[in-house]
């Protein structure tokens, strides 16, 4: 009748690889078990036992002792053994790679597109000074080019009868910024009233006439707006045109 051997169970505890051989050993004399090869995968050890004799037999059990002995601590085939048995071997420390930022292309578009308008609108600008300086000094001016004639002369005071940067009165002052257009017109409103070309649309640079014959005269600039000497106590400049125009002229 075969005799059931309870299974053993190794206590918890630090593994040491000639407490293992001898308890395989002591096991492997039992009458249930062959004799076979046991591997001692934890330390690369492996030995060989004889079969146990049969108690009939009355010869009793040989344990060999170790045929092969495993590699040596230390060695690569000994960090093999240790890695098949999940003993893997610490992994070296990667380096850092730094990431690459790869610039989305409509980005760079878009600041390509803002740098080239902001040097278009400089350009502009620079242009803008060139001709209001031009039309400064070129006597072959535009109506355009008298309101710039005009304008230099702003803060320059109301004087009764006056037609020099000293002081103006509103004729002496158109009579004036027209001269330095390079074009000759007549000294008091009423004369350069009867003498310009009347015109029912104005544009900047034509004069604007208040009154029958005219007592005052400004240049036009745009609607409702022009520049003129108005009178006493003010100064040249942008002024509004406070009531409706008997007229507008052009030279």
């Amino acid at each position: 009748m075969a005799q059931n051997v309870p299974g053993r169970h190794r206590a918890p505890g630090r593994f040491n690889a000639i407490s293992e051989l001898k308890m395989i050993a002591k096991e492997s004399a039992q009458p249930a078990v062959k004799g076979a090869a046991i591997v001692a995968a934890s330390g690369g050890l492996v030995a060989t036992f004889a079969n146990p004799a049969n108690a009939a037999d009355g010869s009793s059990s040989v344990v060999a002792g170790p045929s092969v002995v495993g590699p040596q601590v230390g060695t690569l085939k000994a960090s093999n053994a240790l890695s098949s048995i999940g003993y893997a071997k610490p992994a070296t420390k990667q380096a850092k790679i730094k990431p690459v930022v790869i610039e989305d292309i409509q980005v760079k578009q878009d600041r390509a597109d803002a740098k080239a308008a902001a040097e278009r609108r400089a350009e502009a600008a620079r242009a803008s000074r060139s001709t209001s300086r031009t039309a400064l000094s070129d006597p072959l001016q535009t109506a355009s080019g008298i309101v710039g004639i005009a304008r230099s002369f702003f803060g320059v005071p109301y004087v009764y009868g006056g037609s020099s940067p000293s002081g103006f009165d509103c004729s002496g002052f158109t009579s004036y910024v027209y001269r330095q257009a390079g074009i000759s017109i007549p000294r008091t409103a009423s004369q350069q009233q009867a003498a310009a070309t009347r015109v029912s649309n104005p544009q900047p640079g034509d004069l604007v006439f208040f009154g029958y014959p005219a007592y005052h005269v400004g240049i036009y600039v745009s609607p409702g707006r022009m520049i003129d000497a108005q009178r006493t106590g003010t100064t040249i400049g942008y002024h509004s045109i406070w009531t409706t125009p008997s007229g507008y002229g052009r030279f």
